[in-house]
């Protein structure tokens, strides 16, 4: 005989023998313990028929279910907005740290590679400026390029998926074959005119389906940032 496990078997019993004699000592215990309630499954002996009590408690449940899957979303979402919040924030206090051009420069592309995850950087600006660091991010493009750059510095909208290969290569020059998917900032402020491109290795990182609040914000500060150190340094 396995004296163990009969020993398990009357503790169990044992017990459930106190809940019953609790509950029935306390009657009211439910009263204050409607989540246990609801997650409970109690049988009733109604046969092969299903009481109408146990299908609305079923549908209840469900929807319970649902509705804390929906809140476990939206928790979710709040939670990597509140990141996205905070790396923006220091992104931004960067930039706003920074003394010259070359320093803006070089922390914008820290803060995006740690925290935003860009595996590529690129500034371009269209418009010339007697300035030495804005001098080696002039490009003029050629005109095959011009053609698919310009509704997007007219719209002045940042745009996200896999753009042309010639757009690609313009942009991040020998790096244009790792590029998998790319978000491309305008930067439009106070009479500059250029394109802050973040790519990435993952095609799935930057996709046109993407909101781009945070990419609107983030091209209007880059571009307020380099007028204004410009400006400083002339």
């Amino acid at each position: 005989m396995n004296f163990g496990k009969a020993r398990r078997a009357d503790n169990e019993e044992l017990s459930a023998s106190r809940v019953a004699d609790y509950l029935w000592k306390h009657l009211d215990f439910f009263h204050d313990q409607l989540d246990l309630l609801e997650a409970m499954h109690v049988p009733h002996p109604c046969g092969d028929a299903v009481s109408l009590i146990a299908r609305q408690i079923e549908l209840l449940r469900g929807q319970n279910r649902r509705q804390q899957g929906q809140l476990n979303e939206i928790l979710k979402v709040a939670r990597e907005n509140d990141a996205l919040f905070a790396r923006f924030h220091r992104l931004t206090l960067g930039l706003l740290d920074a003394a010259s051009v070359d320093d803006m420069l070089a922390g914008l592309k820290w803060s995006l590679h740690e925290g935003f995850q860009a595996d590529f950087v690129s500034v371009r600006v269209f418009r010339a400026f007697s300035h030495p660091a804005v001098g080696d991010l002039h490009v003029m493009p050629e005109p095959a390029v011009s053609i698919l750059l310009e509704p997007l510095l007219a719209s002045c909208e940042p745009v996200c998926g896999s753009p042309p290969d010639p757009l690609l290569e313009f942009l991040f020059g020998a790096d244009a074959p790792e590029v998998a998917s790319c978000a491309l900032v305008p930067l439009c402020h106070a009479g500059i005119k250029g394109l802050l491109a973040i790519g990435s290795l993952d095609a799935g990182r930057f996709s046109p389906e993407m909101g781009n609040l945070f990419l609107v914000q983030m091209g209007e500060i880059v571009a307020a940032r380099l007028v204004a150190l410009i400006d400083r340094e002339r």
